[in-house]
């Protein structure tokens, strides 16, 4: 991924603008600032998480921290790992075509991109928003030479390309294994880098504020001034502040 660093004044700014967009819409405009050239480009959904995941790599290090609970029992259990944990190896282009031959039918499909996400943001029927997103992806359906209409396939049809899809573009779907301390209860937890950056973002932005406001207050310094400050000078300021 190419991209340029990201100044404090710019993340403030990005909050602002995507604060209130919808959560497929901040992917974009978050590569968009980053000037990542998957922004602009036709990019699988994989393809688009990698140069999320690195981007967050840029902002906030490799680290990762986060809280989940058991769904068994409900204990609240601290996460921690690193970027290659939840990194996969990269997808094909999106613009590659696959078939597979599922209960006698040949489907040739292609994967989801960023693009399809933004296309179903907003459908509030999950299975129909599924089931559409099949459909815009597959080219082509045949039985014994005759077409067959994508969005009349069998579910079953559907599932093993949604699966094929899954093995071809893992980086779209990730999770990784947990045990709960308390019951054992294992399970498979979901990560999405989307929705852990952009939490990262909004908590990193009211700490900018926190800090302008401190600063403004105590010693008239505008925003810009402050913004330009690095992390480790704002916070010997503040820590001076009585």
């Amino acid at each position: 991924m190419t991209s340029h660093p990201l100044t404090q004044a710019d993340l403030l700014e990005l909050w602002e603008r995507g604060e209130g967009a919808r959560t497929v819409r901040r992917a974009r405009a978050l590569l968009a600032a980053a000037q990542c050239e998957e922004a602009a480009a036709p990019t699988t959904v994989g393809r688009r998480d990698a140069a999320l995941l690195e981007l967050r790599e840029r902002l906030f290090g490799s680290r990762f921290t986060g809280v989940t609970r058991c769904p068994k029992c409900g204990t609240e259990i601290e996460l921690t790992f690193d970027a290659p944990e939840v990194r996969r190896p990269e997808p094909p282009a999106a613009s590659a075509t696959f078939v597979i031959d599922a209960g006698g039918v040949a489907v040739e499909f292609r994967l989801p991109t960023a693009a399809d996400l933004e296309a179903l943001d907003g459908m509030g029927d999950v299975a129909a928003a599924r089931g559409a997103l099949l459909a815009a992806c597959i080219v082509r359906a045949e039985r014994g030479g005759a077409t067959i209409d994508a969005a009349s396939l069998p579910a079953e049809i559907g599932d093993a390309v949604a699966a094929r899809m899954g093995e071809l573009d893992p980086q779209a779907d990730v999770a990784f294994d947990v045990a709960c301390p308390g019951c054992a209860h294992a399970w498979r937890e979901p990560f999405d880098v989307l929705t852990f950056l952009w939490s990262e973002i909004a908590a990193h932005a009211r700490r900018l504020l926190g800090d302008v406001h401190l600063l403004a207050s105590a010693y008239g310094w505008s925003e810009s001034d402050i913004l330009r400050m690095s992390p480790q000078r704002r916070a010997v300021y503040i820590g001076m502040l009585p």
